[in-house]
């Protein structure tokens, strides 16, 4: 999967599986212009591509229509679209605050939608584009102390089989991925407060280990990559089989 002369951009690029797609496809050829809203975040990412001209990163916020018109008009090209950015609280439904439930909705769902329409014409312009969209195994696989989190990456799933219709006449696949239980920045912290969280995750998932962003990276070069041009409209979970189901019955 070479992605040599091809431009990508990744939301939420500057940590996690964001950062690992962006590692993944530099290593493969392509541009990359990574957007983060945090600017200890972009300074980390500059430091660590400091002597590699085609890792670009980008302040903004994903809610902010004006800041992401304002990246895509200085673009010349763009080939692969990551909408990957998004933010979770975990805390039971009846105590969520108004603050974070529209925080996980506008960043997830509207920040997402928005993020593919403003970037959308660029991908129009010769075919072949490819939209990766970040969902979660919690799209089909409902969890506790989630329901808003959970709300958003269905809606995700929902997204990615409407725009596969209207894109796919313009030559745009659109497909997403569904990363199960992964160790990222965001979650460490969570887990190692809960070590029998988990434990009863890597009891419940069949490859037994919890997967790391590398795992969720490699599957979307495959979607954005050739050897997907005939699969669009899909939520591939790289769950290690979690949403497959359990044996405790």
């Amino acid at each position: 999967m070479t992605f040599e002369g091809r431009t990508a951009l990744v939301t939420g690029g500057t940590r996690g599986i964001g950062l690992a797609i962006v590692r993944a496809l530099r290593r493969e050829g392509a541009r990359v212009i990574a957007i983060g809203k945090s600017s200890e975040q972009i300074a980390a990412f500059k430091s660590e591509f400091a002597e590699d001209p085609h890792a670009i990163a980008e302040l903004a916020d994903v809610r902010d229509r004006g800041a992401l018109e304002g990246i895509r008009d200085r673009l010349t090209g763009l080939d692969i679209l990551i909408p990957n950015a998004g933010v979770n609280t975990r805390v039971k439904a009846l105590d969520l605050p108004d603050q974070a439930l529209r925080e996980m909705l506008e960043t997830n769902l509207y920040g997402v939608f928005l993020t593919c329409q403003v970037f959308a014409p660029l991908l129009f312009a010769k075919p072949g584009g490819r939209v990766v969209i970040t969902s979660s195994v919690s799209a089909v696989h409902g969890m506790d102390l989630r329901a808003a989190y959970t709300a958003t990456k269905a809606g995700l799933s929902g997204l990615v089989r409407s725009l596969a219709i209207e894109w796919g006449p313009r030559g745009v696949t659109v497909n997403a991925v569904g990363p199960g239980i992964i160790e990222t920045p965001l979650t460490k912290a969570y887990m190692e407060q809960h070590p029998e969280r988990v434990k009863a995750t890597i009891d419940n998932t069949p490859l037994r280990r919890v997967g790391m962003p590398e795992d969720v990276a490699d599957v979307v070069l495959f979607l954005a990559s050739d050897a997907a041009r005939f699969v669009t409209g899909q939520t591939l979970f790289v769950d290690g089989g979690l949403s497959a189901g359990s044996a405790w019955w």
